[in-house]
């Protein structure tokens, strides 16, 4: 817990999952697309990169009440970003197992932190607004988004969630991830050529692991939920990953 006693040190931050587990969702997801069109369907995992530990138990780090993105992973740059226009057919979350103290510190609250309650995460897809974007203001809009999972029965697990209404987006729109409650699908130390960007105001985004600060942060956030809306995703944090990936699938251009 790094000093900070029984207190979790939480962060609205977000990551990637490994390759190995995008692997195996690329493969489940491949099936479904060539059952459904003769293998015709382009299949790619958004977010694919090479497997880390979360940050929990050792070091419990943990997102809360935040919608974010990963802006880079190893220097990889935008790898949510959609390459072609298509479906999400599922997603994938690799999780922590926070020791019984934190857990019960997270659900029900304790010392400085509020009780964030069961853990649960969503997927979020999002378009930028780049006439925004491009004068300073980093707004993004919430256009759709996955059912809300429980993630309590697979703490300590990588799990796939396959959508049965997958989610259309357009090319050059982003996948997030929503923990309206807190996920422990966050690995840290992962070097400045690794960042990702969370729906807070910039005057909210301290990076710090004063526990007081940490409690502030995640008191007042709240995850971008409401679709058609916008939100400033104003925090970039670096060095860290979110452990989540997405699977998308490209239908042909028939040609007549």
């Amino acid at each position: 817990m790094d000093g900070m006693g029984t207190v979790p040190y939480v962060f609205a931050r977000l990551q990637r999952l490994g390759i190995m587990a995008s692997l195996a969702v690329f493969g489940a997801v491949a099936a479904i697309a060539l059952a459904t069109d003769a293998g015709a369907a382009k299949v790619t995992v958004l977010g694919a990169a090479r497997p880390v530990k979360p940050a929990c138990p050792n070091n419990c780090q943990v997102l809360a009440r935040v919608t974010g993105f990963q802006a880079a992973i190893a220097g990889q740059k935008k790898p949510f970003r959609a390459p072609f226009p298509g479906r999400i057919v599922a997603w994938s979350i690799k999780l922590g197992r926070p020791e019984a103290k934190d857990y019960n510190c997270l659900t029900d609250g304790c010392g400085s932190f509020p009780s964030f309650g069961e853990p649960k995460a969503r997927l979020a897809v999002l378009k930028p607004l780049r006439k925004e974007i491009r004068a300073g203001r980093p707004l993004y809009r919430l256009v759709r988004q996955s059912p809300v999972e429980d993630l309590k029965p697979f703490l300590g697990t990588t799990t796939t969630f396959t959508l049965q209404n997958p989610l259309k987006i357009a090319e050059g729109q982003i996948v997030a991830l929503s923990a309206p409650t807190w996920a422990p699908a966050f690995a840290v130390n992962m070097g400045l050529n690794s960042g990702w960007r969370g729906s807070r105001k910039r005057k909210r985004c301290a990076d710090t692991t004063d526990s007081k600060v940490n409690a502030q942060q995640a008191r007042a956030g709240r995850a971008h939920q409401a679709v058609r809306t916008n939100r400033i995703y104003g925090c970039a944090y670096r060095a860290a990953r979110v452990l989540y990936s997405a699977t998308l699938v490209k239908r042909p251009t028939t040609k007549k």
